[in-house]
């Protein structure tokens, strides 16, 4: 009975000792996120598409930031998209501090902040986090965040797949995490770390609770984005900007005049200004390898970290903007080396840009007649359901610019919609209608209209679109009256133009 209560007493001490430790451990985990994560505090306020002078109602977001080397914050681009304040503040005790926006990728959905005046002690005591960019599947992983009086939750998720796939934009692919497991929902809605052994190892991009999968922008992005970021001269991710067909189907390899043995993607479209067509990719090509890995019929190669992956990753995820990049391809039955450097195509190059964050878009008022640059903004304006709410001809273009480019158009200059005035009586319901000419002058881009509506013909101005009601008619005298009462009026016009 003695021996019973000796061994008792020492089980006692031993699994509370143990205790101890456990619940030390994890304070001491607890306190080593609170000196890594800020609370990031967003005032927000886009631009109204369909009124482009003027903005929406302003808005507030809340998410984690990172803390990184030299006081820099790092949080996703969707946090801050279209931000007129942002805010640091301290998880502990509620201190904050203004912050800025040093560095921004949305293609990448990536955002670095940094304060806006001298932060004092501010950082003192927080500990900056790393990057882990070695992840593999199988890797259990914590998503952090915190509740709404401060108090740590981690989340554990396990990777099981790690693909390329899309961010929060339908133009950006990239290299994802697609882990596992149970994430409560929090008072922050951007933003949250995914931790593995103390460092980063991403950031939640989005989490299905039905099926309880999360999606996790990965470390070697982040750790792209960062190395950009450092020399002072952000240059973004490169693209290759192709368009392909697998070439799973054996009589497709027949038609093309590829051998039964040979793999690779053929190419149905290749955008202007891209990587491709600098380096002489051309529409009918079949990209064999590019940068020595090889190919196969669905655009994967295997990847020597993570596996099969897209094609895509080699030029997105490993190579930077000026890298060189060796494309051999199978053109007319026979292999050929195609090399040039990898560039970026910036938004505002495109013919319909696929975003306009932190901008106001291009407009013209003339008498009252609301002309835009096609945007995929201005499309998706029209609600969740846009791509059958919008005028189905400018959706159409917006996925087939090729034969516009051609024509040399910078931009699809469109009539938006009609404001009541005097000179568009009788056209008040014209709207997604695009604009080829006016007064006999091809438009290209705002600026040509605006140029052309200085130039009318008999005191005329003739504007032709590519549907009916194919021309309608303006008086100049009388447009030039409207514009002037339209300034400063109902509409709070501050002014007829913004072309940039």
């Amino acid at each position: 009975m003695k021996n019973f209560l000796i061994a008792s007493t020492l089980f006692t001490l031993l699994t509370g000792a143990l205790f101890a430790e456990k619940k030390a451990t994890a304070a001491a985990d607890g306190a080593a996120l609170h000196t890594a994560l800020l609370k990031v505090n967003v005032t927000q306020q886009a631009w109204n598409q369909r009124i482009p002078w003027q903005k929406t109602s302003p808005s507030s977001r809340r998410g984690l930031g990172v803390l990184l080397e030299k006081n820099q914050i790092l949080v996703t681009a969707q946090l801050i998209a279209d931000s007129t304040y942002i805010e640091l503040e301290q998880a502990d005790s509620g201190r904050k501090l203004p912050a800025k926006v040093k560095a921004v990728d949305y293609d990448a959905n990536l955002a670095l902040l940094e304060p806006t005046e001298t932060p004092g002690d501010f950082f003192t005591g927080l500990k900056p986090m790393t990057i882990d960019d070695n992840a593999k599947i199988g890797d259990e992983l914590q998503a952090w965040q915190l509740d709404r009086v401060g108090e740590l939750i981690r989340s554990p998720v396990t990777i099981n797949k790690i693909l390329v796939s899309r961010y929060f934009l339908e133009t950006s692919m990239f290299l994802v995490y697609e882990a596992n497991g149970i994430i409560r929902s929090e008072a922050n809605s951007f933003t949250l770390p995914v931790i593995k052994g103390g460092k980063l190892a991403g950031l939640l991009l989005s989490y299905d609770s039905k099926n309880q999968t999360a999606l996790v922008l990965p470390g070697p992005i982040i750790k792209h984005f960062l190395k950009d970021v450092a020399d002072g001269s952000y240059q973004g991710f490169p693209s290759l900007g192709i368009e392909y067909q697998t070439t799973l189907d054996e009589q497709f390899k027949e038609y093309l005049g590829m051998k039964k043995d040979q793999r690779g993607i053929y190419v149905s479209a290749v955008s202007k200004g891209g990587s491709a067509e600098s380096v002489g990719v051309k529409v009918g090509d079949i990209i064999l390898e590019v940068n020595g890995h090889a190919v196969d019929a669905r655009g994967d190669y295997k990847d020597e970290q993570f596996g099969r992956l897209n094609v895509s990753h080699l030029v997105r995820g490993e190579s930077f903007v000026g890298d060189e990049v060796k494309i051999k391809v199978l053109r007319d039955s026979k292999p050929e080396m195609l090399t040039g450097k990898l560039t970026r195509k910036l938004p505002r190059d495109f013919l319909v840009p696929p975003y306009l964050f932190d901008r106001g878009p291009n407009f013209l008022v003339h008498g009252g007649l609301i002309f835009l640059e096609l945007s995929m903004p201005f499309l998706q304006s029209f609600g969740n359901d846009w791509e059958t709410s919008a005028p189905l001809r400018l959706i159409f273009v917006a996925k087939h610019t090729d034969e516009y480019e051609k024509q040399g158009r910078r931009k699809m200059v469109i009539l938006a919609g009609t404001l009541p005035t005097r000179s568009t009586q009788g056209y008040e319901r014209l709207g997604g209608l695009i604009l080829t000419q006016v007064n006999g002058k091809p438009i290209n881009d705002l600026a040509d209209l605006d140029t052309a509506f200085k130039e009318p013909q008999d005191g005329i101005n003739k504007i032709e679109f590519e549907e009916a009601p194919k021309i309608i008619y303006l008086d100049a005298i009388t447009t030039e009256r409207d514009n002037m009462n339209l300034l400063g009026g109902n509409y709070r016009l501050g002014k007829l133009k913004r072309i940039e």
